[in-house]
């Protein structure tokens, strides 16, 4: 799997946690829905403090943001949202130029580039879309329940490398990309060239991985 090369998007290619903006203004959008959102809080924060159940506590969040939404609905707010995204419009999130560059590069060089993410897989595409790279992107599928959009099968950890299996890419590949060790250490450890973007974390874990450090902005 010498030509296949992995992303993470959200605090690698891209600034911020992209889930958890698009829901907070969907949300503070509407009184209703941010009032309902206040009222599950406390439920909702300590079920994403656990990995467990971080999917279901995250999700009770998306479903009051996307209650009464149909699938086109639900697809042309994440694709305006995608495009407010690529203008600058959002606070706090927007597109690492470095991280676009280097993934043009390697397309450029005959690579197969392919974006493993936590965050909703249609969110995702939409985003990645916007900024005109057509790869292939694996993330959390939704699906419409009770009238609202929930996720599941959590698209993280060793999830991701499952999934990348699924499609027929197994190990080892050429290099991965991601902000945290933690928490994409199984992508990682199953590369040749392992890089960690903008790295936050005060201690870094122990591992024999030749992890190379990369400041993206």
């Amino acid at each position: 799997m010498n030509d296949v090369i992995v992303f993470d998007l959200d605090e690698t290619l891209i600034s911020n946690d992209s889930t958890k903006i698009w829901i907070t203004r969907s949300l503070k959008a509407n009184i209703f829905r941010f009032s309902l959102a206040l009222l599950i809080m406390p439920l909702a924060m300590l079920l994403m403090k656990t990995k467990q159940y971080k999917i279901i506590g995250s999700s009770l969040f998306l479903w009051v943001a996307t209650f009464g939404f149909n699938e086109e609905q639900l697809l042309s707010q994440i694709k305006q949202f995608a495009q407010q995204v690529k203008l600058g419009q959002i606070e706090h999130l927007h597109w690492y130029n470095d991280g676009l560059e280097t993934l043009k590069q390697h397309l450029q060089e005959g690579k197969t580039v392919i974006i493993v993410t936590a965050a909703p897989e249609i969110l995702a595409h939409a985003l990645i879309q916007s900024v005109d790279f057509s790869v292939t992107v694996l993330g959390t599928p939704l699906k419409r329940k009770l009238g609202g959009w929930v996720g599941y099968a959590h698209c993280r950890h060793i999830e991701k490398v499952r999934r990348l299996k699924l499609i027929g890419i197994t190990q080892p590949w050429y290099a991965s990309y991601s902000d945290d060790i933690k928490e994409d250490y199984p992508i990682l450890s199953h590369c040749k060239y392992p890089y960690l973007i903008n790295n936050k974390q005060s201690h870094v874990p122990t591992t024999a991985l030749k992890i190379t450090p990369l400041e993206w902005s």
